[in-house]
């Protein structure tokens, strides 16, 4: 690449150049103005640049190519005790990352909880929108594992731009690949069933389908919520915790939108969570809040404090019982046993929160989201809220869960593990480390 003293001597010789060539009949001032975008051009897009829509302080942590896929890694016996010890320690001995570097946790901070699973390549991503999100330093981020690999958690740690935590699912596919709360051979699934299904012999059990693959997602959630909100001891009321997945992208303004969602509450009581994403569409009012019913289309960007999630707690078998695979319809059901039968959200109009999901890849999604946030008129002055009101009175949108589900959540032992989700080792596993509820916050002050 080249540097200042060359690229100087450059713009010389080619002005001595265009001195001795005047009688032509170019303009040769274009001609230099063109020569010198081109120079510069070359300079930040030569060896070891990185792509415009990430900024060159954020490049350190884009590391994995488009397309990237972490290794799958089969483990004996010895290897998944050794791994499912190592997880209950890290869980029972939490280490907090930066916390020196940054101002220490309290009922202000805002915790955003990430949900990962194996897609490091969107993820990288993620962490590069969360660096550009403006006060992201007073933020304390929590990563929640649903795989354990040492290639993700070197990308987790070498965050430095706020305080970072990781915390691990224990009853992941990964630690219980050939038995249940993983993949249990005797599960009834789409690849085990015979073509004509028969009706169960005498005294035989009914075959409920069940894919561990899409039960874990329901458990990872549920088991994730439980964790922040029951076993950290500074976990407080005030305290807003926000929900994303490793496929999320957020705009610079997403606590500036926080805020201002946060403020709603002083003026209607009755809003019990608030949502900064959903499906994006054009022509989007940036400056606008909605008070709606919540469903799952706002499920991104999800958020909610303590005093919310005890009325979620407290009925809890009705989001453990809710025969579907998905969260964010259990949690509909659920929210079906509230006031009025819904939930009130406050939400943002114009997502803050992007799903890159829909994208052949990270890097893709992410330069669409880079264009969207560059048009988007992002940090507004004041910000309205709306609800609709007729002569009868509040209107909303007539949404609740259907009364079955999806299906793929008839097994009982599915529904047991929910309704008890902080016990960290079953019967089989158990060891001298698990002690449930109980954690210890480990100061780490620098990145690694």
């Amino acid at each position: 690449m080249l540097d200042m003293l060359s690229l100087k001597l450059l713009f010389t010789k080619f002005k001595q150049f265009i001195a001795k060539t005047r009688s032509m009949r170019y303009n040769f001032n274009y001609v230099v103005f063109g020569a010198c975008v081109l120079a510069l051009v070359w300079v930040w897009s030569g060896p070891g640049a990185g792509p415009a829509h990430v900024p060159r302080h954020l490049r350190k942590f884009l590391r994995f190519p488009e397309g990237y896929t972490v290794p799958e890694k089969q483990l004996n016996e010895t290897e998944l005790r050794q791994l499912t010890l190592k997880v209950e320690q890290m869980n029972a001995h939490i280490e907090v990352f930066n916390w020196e570097k940054y101002l220490p946790v309290n009922t202000e901070t805002t915790i955003i909880v990430i949900l990962v699973h194996k897609d490091v390549e969107r993820l990288q991503y993620l962490i590069i929108s969360l660096g550009q999100v403006r006060d992201i330093h007073k933020v304390l981020l929590i990563f929640s594992h649903s795989y354990y690999d040492d290639i993700i958690n070197a990308l987790v740690k070498s965050i430095d731009f706020c305080k970072v935590m990781q915390i691990f699912y224990p009853f992941s596919l990964q630690l219980f690949p050939n038995k249940f709360p993983g993949i249990d051979p005797d599960d009834c699934n789409v690849t085990s069933r015979p073509e004509t299904p028969r009706s169960p012999a005498p005294g035989e059990e009914p075959c409920f389908e069940r894919d561990a693959r899409r039960t874990q997602r329901k458990q990872h959630w549920w088991w994730t919520a439980n964790f922040v909100f029951e076993a950290l001891e500074w976990s407080s009321a005030e305290q807003v915790t926000v929900f994303l997945e490793e496929d999320s992208y957020v705009l610079p303004d997403l606590l500036h939108m926080l805020q201002y969602a946060r403020r709603v509450l002083a003026y209607f009581p009755s809003v019990e969570v608030l949502s900064l994403g959903r499906p994006h569409a054009q022509d989007l009012d940036f400056d606008l809040l909605t008070i709606d019913a919540w469903s799952p289309p706002y499920d991104r960007g999800l958020a909610f404090n303590k005093t919310t999630w005890a009325k979620i707690s407290e009925n809890a078998s009705l989001y453990c019982f809710y025969d579907d695979c998905s969260w964010s319809y259990s949690l509909l059901h659920l929210f079906g046993s509230f006031t009025d039968g819904v939930v009130e959200m406050a939400a943002s109009v114009a997502p803050r929160v992007l799903s890159t999901g829909v994208f052949a890849s990270g890097a893709r999604a992410a330069r669409w989201a880079w264009r969207t946030a560059r048009r988007a008129a992002l940090f507004p002055a004041e910000v309205r809220a709306t609800l609709t009101v007729r002569d009868r009175g509040r209107v909303r949108r007539p949404w609740c869960a259907p009364p079955r589900g999806n299906g793929g959540w008839a097994d009982l032992r599915d529904q047991m593990l929910c309704l008890d989700p902080l016990v960290t080792t079953t019967a089989e596993t158990a060891t001298e480390t698990s002690q449930p509820f109980k954690r210890e916050i480990v100061n780490v002050s620098h990145s690694i």
